[in-house]
């Protein structure tokens, strides 16, 4: 009978113990919802980095949006998310090329969107500046899971090919590459060719639009026969541009 006496007041005290230590450890940002990163590429992954290029741009600046999702409750009013500039050797933007607006999500949202201007400069033509970000706590929001606190961003004012090379691929040329995205911005106008573009043109429009490009790269290999377009970065660097579409009754 002693021994069991023992043993029960070995139970009681181990369970007082647990419960001190739940009241102990109890996370005062435990009824806060949680905030993350969820910028998603045209193949709807998420991605940690985004860039941006003034090359087809007129203006001076430009404000750049970064998806971010709450892990909880929707409210019936806005709310507010508090990022931070990480100053590692990843941000290279001085701080007159930028301005932080602030994030929001709206009442009845369970995503939001980070706003960010981004200015253009001279030096812009030659290189490429990031800035990096980190969500950090604040009324309304905690910091979400580790890996998708942090976000890049880039801007240039040299042209930036298209990654993933998306319907680009089955209308102008398979691979990718500074000299044929120069060709079908010069073309067409276009800066993107998602599953959104291709839907508001139709496939008849998006052969239209190759064809564009491809009687311009047709007319160029026959007025310069030594000097044939060829892709000059990328996978097939080094190797000619192949229109996907052409009128052929004018180039075979």
């Amino acid at each position: 009978m002693k021994t069991l006496k023992i043993f029960f007041s070995g139970l009681m005290l181990a369970a007082a113990m647990l419960q001190g230590c739940k009241k102990d450890d109890i996370d005062p940002f435990s009824g806060v919802p949680a905030i993350n990163f969820q910028q998603l590429d045209d193949s709807k992954r998420v991605i940690s980095s985004l860039q941006y290029s003034f090359m087809t741009n007129p203006s001076n600046d430009y404000i750049q949006e970064v998806t971010v999702k709450i892990m909880g409750d929707t409210v019936n009013y806005d709310r507010h998310f508090n990022v931070e500039v990480v100053k590692d050797p990843e941000t290279t933007a001085p701080d007159n090329l930028y301005q932080v607006i602030g994030g929001i999500v709206k009442a009845g949202e369970f995503t939001g969107k980070l706003s960010v201007k981004l200015l253009n400069s001279a030096a812009l033509s030659s290189s490429n500046v990031a800035l990096k970000l980190r969500i950090v706590d604040s009324e309304d929001f905690r910091a979400g899971n580790l890996e998708y606190r942090e976000f890049t961003i880039r801007w240039t004012n040299q042209i930036v090919v298209p990654n993933p090379w998306s319907y680009f691929q089955y209308f102008f040329t398979t691979r990718g590459s500074t000299a044929a995205y120069r060709i079908i911005l010069q073309t067409t106008g276009l800066t993107k060719f998602t599953v959104t573009e291709f839907r508001a043109v139709g496939n008849d429009g998006a052969i239209a639009l190759g064809t564009k490009f491809g009687d311009y790269v047709m007319q160029w290999n026959k007025d310069h026969p030594g000097n044939r377009l060829k892709h000059d970065d990328g996978t097939l660097a080094g190797q000619d541009i192949v229109p996907l579409y052409y009128t052929h009754s004018k180039y075979d």
